[in-house]
């Protein structure tokens, strides 16, 4: 299972655990994450074309920590979700093992510590165990039979210590193994494989000795517990007597190391034991044995007994060097402040001061701590996040600030990872006031085609959050961010609609795609749509005003919008008074006054075009070919010039092109600064190509006079609608802007002037006996000034 895979499961398994709420679902979480990682360390193992370097060793340690780690996590909070237990009373005559039992159900803290003992036992790495082999010291007694020297002359137990001799070397050797193969037996809690080991191998003796740390039970006095056979009794009776022997033997230096561990491991001290233990895990399963047997001892000595125990107090007491443990958490502490390095750097681990957090019960502080700084570990950082949302499942109170910030630096790692199809999984797991803003943020920056983005856009919206509000908040952020940009860098260049489109207006149009994803959102859409196409035409780029057009769906302009209705706010399909949503009305008719200025403009981009490929004539008779050509172009040219001319006409200088008026604004002043803004875009609007609107009109009319003759007349009429009051156009061509300092009414009087002559000039050539200048010419004024003359 890849790396993909894994995250991919864990998200998997946080999908379905939001479609259940009972708590055994939230147990088995634990179970599901312990599987994947064990997954993981099952495939790395069994790879056998990979690497035996560090990173693969790497690798297999950090599986199988996680899996451990999700172990303890399972074992601790299922434990603790269940509260604590009842309150009985102790001093009561039980069996030793009823007295144990009790004890752990009503100390949930002790419950605790047993929990953590048997996490580390069944997590300790394999060990090779001893063979078994027959027969009872049989070196030892064929060198006995033959009279050899050196080894003990008795084949008992305590013949090497009451001869202070030794056993022939083959059993020595095997008797080293067995006890360290015992003592692993114990340290794993297999003390029932440790007593038939030494059954198998004939070391009956042995045997007993481990018998004597099971505690006492009774079937006549356990007769409701299924456990235990009828009429039968097992165990100690007097395992204080043989706590004493053990801790005897532990403490004779003699004995060999691993012989002294295992009883000591067995009665519960610390001295022996740690002097075999190897790592954290050794330790701290030493000190937590030693715990458990303490607060045992205490209870079974706190019972009224049954019976009268063998008395211990002549035996003398064997004092250890280590101070009893309190508790876990002193435990703990004493491991990370242990004077060994190497512990205190075991203790550091990352890993380990989760696991520490765990047992502790302080996951809500580690936590905290956590999300200040996660770290560069993202395998750890996934565990942290699954542990988090994990306990809120199970209803355990977390800090919401440290859950947030650790489930962002997640998110952000998947980001990052690309697992994006992964990301509205988590964002569903923040606070509901989080969510949308988080999950905007992602949209925001995801440049894909449409079709891509629109897919994770849906599954936010089957992990339950508001795709609506999602969509409206990743646009307005893309869009509120370029426009800061425009604003301290706006500049007007008058751009052909096939000129390139620009990255940051790609972004934008992009961003108004989030809005027209759903009909829900048209009303929202419209006016956004058109503050960005002021936006663009205010720098002179109708190219990207053609291209957001463009980019909006066929079915986006609604027929209510200029019947003065809307669609109801709440997508319920009924309809509602334009009020419902502000301005709706003016918008629809600004969307077409905008509208068709780009059309106007491609129309005059095409139209210019095609008269750059007028075919050229021979200066003798063209042939029949050229002729159809200039005949098939002159159809062509005559059909674009009516249109263009049409529509620069009719749909942009008569409708007084966004004027308030046109527009059904409210002849009142707005104290809303957004459409006082609003209105002043749109005045630098008409001031900017009403002007170059009536140019363009012109170049048209003019440039098309030789194959449409009367267009030249057209092109001088021009003078009249300029000078029309009603429409006030006269009034853009004298306004002065940045682009031009000195408005544009000279500029407009040459073209007129251009098409008097043009036209005296046809009407010369026709009349050669006229005079120049024609008599019957009118002057034209326009605000009391004389423009141009009309025929």
């Amino acid at each position: 299972m890849s790396s993909l895979d894994i995250v991919a499961s864990f998200a998997a398994v946080v999908g379905a655990q939001s479609e259940r709420e009972d708590i055994d679902s939230g147990l088995s979480q634990t179970q599901e994450y312990r599987q994947l990682a064990k997954q993981q360390l099952e495939a790395l193992e069994g790879d056998r074309f990979a690497a035996r370097d560090q990173q693969r060793q790497s690798a297999l340690m950090h599986w199988q920590t996680e899996g451990s780690t999700w172990d303890l996590v399972k074992r601790l909070y299922e434990l603790r979700a269940q509260g604590d237990g009842g309150d009985e009373d102790d001093t009561m005559a039980a069996t030793d093992y009823i007295t144990a039992q009790a004890l752990m159900g009503r100390n949930r803290r002790l419950h605790e510590c047993m929990e953590v003992k048997r996490w580390l036992e069944e997590s300790a790495s394999p060990f090779q165990a001893v063979e078994t082999r027959k027969g009872y010291l049989f070196y030892t007694r064929r060198s006995i039979a033959s009279r050899g020297t050196g080894t003990v002359t008795e084949a008992d137990p305590d013949a090497p210590s009451r001869q202070r001799r030794s056993l022939a070397p083959e059993d020595a050797e095997y008797a080293a193994g067995l006890v360290r193969t015992l003592y692993e037996y114990v340290r794993r809690g297999r003390v029932t494989s440790a007593i038939a080991l030494c059954v198998e191998s004939d070391d009956a003796w042995r045997a007993a000795t481990l018998r004597g740390s099971l505690l006492w039970r009774d079937s006549a006095l356990e007769a409701d517990d299924a456990s235990i056979e009828e009429s039968h009794v097992c165990g100690n009776i007097n395992r204080a007597l043989w706590k004493h022997a053990c801790a005897a033997l532990a403490a004779d230096d003699a004995n060999d190391a691993y012989e002294r561990a295992l009883y000591a491991a067995l009665s519960g001290r610390l001295d022996e034991v740690a002097l075999v233990c190897d790592g954290w895990d050794d330790h701290l399963w030493a000190y937590v044995n030693a715990l458990i047997e303490a607060c045992i001892d205490h209870a079974i000595a706190a019972t009224t007994p049954l019976y009268t125990p063998a008395q211990t107090t002549a035996l003398g007491h064997v004092p250890s060097r280590h101070a009893p443990p309190r508790d876990l958490p002193h435990i703990l502490d004493g491991l990370a402040s242990h004077e060994s390095p190497a512990l205190r750097h075991a203790a550091a681990q990352p890993f380990r001061r989760l696991q520490v957090a765990v047992i502790k019960d302080d996951f809500s502080a580690y936590l905290a701590a956590y999300a200040q700084q996660p770290g560069s570990d993202p395998e750890l950082l996934r565990v942290v996040v699954h542990i988090a949302l994990h306990l809120r499942c199970l209803g355990f109170a977390l800090p919401l600030d440290a859950v947030a910030s650790v489930l962002d630096a997640y998110i952000e790692l998947l980001i990052c990872g690309n697992h994006r199809d992964l990301v509205a999984t988590y964002v569903a797991c923040l606070p509901p006031a989080r969510q949308t803003e988080a999950y905007a943020r992602f949209l925001r920056d995801v440049e894909d085609p449409a079709p891509v983005r629109m897919q994770l856009l849906a599954l936010a919206a089957t992990h339950g959050l508001d795709v609506d509000a999602i969509a409206k908040r990743a646009a307005q952020l893309v869009l509120e961010a370029y426009a800061i940009q425009q604003a301290s860098s706006a500049a007007f260049s008058l751009a052909e609609p096939v000129e390139h489109v620009s990255k940051a207006e790609t972004d934008q149009i992009r961003a108004i795609e989030w809005i027209t994803a759903s009909p829900r959102l048209y009303d929202h859409a419209l006016p956004e749509i058109c503050s960005l196409a002021r936006r663009f035409l205010l720098c002179g780029r109708t190219n990207a005003a053609t291209k957001l057009f463009n980019s909006l769906p066929s079915d986006f302009v609604q027929p209510e919008w200029r019947s003065r209705t809307a669609a109801s706010p709440g997508g319920s399909g009924m309809l509602a008074p334009a009020s419902a949503v502000p301005n709706i009305v003016s918008h629809a008719y600004e969307y077409i006054h905008l509208f068709s200025l780009c059309n106007a403009y491609n129309h005059y981009s095409t139209w210019a075009e095609l008269m750059c490929k007028r075919p050229t004539t021979a200066a003798s008779l063209p042939s029949a070919r050229m002729q159809a050509q200039s005949l098939e172009w002159k159809e062509s040219a005559v059909q674009a010039t009516d249109r263009a001319t049409h529509i620069f006409r009719y749909d942009l200088l008569d409708t007084d092109w966004l004027s308030p008026q046109s527009l059904h604004m409210s002849a009142t002043v707005p104290s809303d600064s957004l459409q006082l803004f609003r209105l002043e875009e749109l005045s630098i609007l008409r001031q900017l190509y009403i002007p170059e609107t009536v140019f363009r009109l012109h170049s048209i009319l003019f440039d098309s006079r030789d194959f449409m003759p009367q267009n030249l007349k057209q092109s001088l009429s021009l003078a009249q609608l300029v000078a029309d009051e009603s429409l006030g156009i006269y009034r853009q061509l004298t306004i002065s802007n940045p682009p031009f300092p000195r408005g544009r009414l000279a500029a407009f009087l040459g073209l007129m002037r251009r098409s008097a002559f043009e036209l005296l000039r046809i009407q010369q050539q026709s009349h050669p006996d006229k005079p120049p200048l024609l008599a019957d010419s009118m002057p034209i004024s326009i605000g009391g000034g004389v423009i141009g003359t009309t025929l």
